[in-house]
């Protein structure tokens, strides 16, 4: 009985084989994966490699971020005050008009002539009919320059030194902060 059972295991591993043999593929489907998987990690390794050498050995990168580093641009805010015609003037803006922004349009037209804005805010009240220049402290040719560059009078500009506010300068946007030349060349 023994040899019953053998024979018959055998027979069927014999089949088993023979069915494995089919379903294998051929051996000449083997050097496309083989081929495959070469070119890619050929395409890995020179990733890395490009990656390295640039990052690692490229003393002409480093270099050239060297003389970036060394050279300012003058387009910087840190490094604006270099340009500045007037960054020892300190200027106050008080909306004086009642129209909510104005001061901080003033704030970019100032800041584009150069001057140092310190602070924008309201006046103590919006009934002001025209743009005052007030200087407030010893420096009071600053604003003489200042009504130059807005392209406004002179007698616009009132002495009343308060040495409390810390700026050289209070301008208080009357209601006819659009007759002024700045503005509409601004806008």
């Amino acid at each position: 009985m023994a040899a019953f059972f053998n024979s018959k295991t055998t027979k069927q591993s014999r089949r088993a084989s023979k069915k494995n043999r089919k379903k294998r593929p051929e051996e000449g489907s083997d050097w496309f994966v083989n081929l495959l998987t070469l070119g890619l990690s050929a395409l890995v390794l020179s990733f890395i490699w490009s990656f390295w050498t640039r990052h690692t050995t490229n003393t002409l990168v480093s270099q050239e971020l060297a003389l970036v580093a060394e050279q300012p641009d003058f387009s910087l805010p840190e490094t604006l005050s270099a340009v500045k015609k007037y960054p020892h003037i300190k200027i106050e803006i008080l909306n004086g008009c009642g129209i909510s922004g104005i001061a901080a349009e003033y704030k970019n037209i100032i800041r584009e002539k150069t001057f140092d804005v310190q602070l924008t805010g309201n006046a103590p009240n919006f009934n002001f009919e025209t743009t005052q220049i007030i200087a407030r402290s010893d420096n009071t040719p600053a604003a003489y320059l200042l009504a130059k560059e807005l392209g406004m009078s002179e007698s616009t500009v009132l002495i009343q030194k308060d040495e409390t506010r810390r700026v050289d300068i209070t301008l208080i946007l009357g209601k006819d902060y659009q007759n002024i030349p700045a503005f509409k060349t601004f806008f």
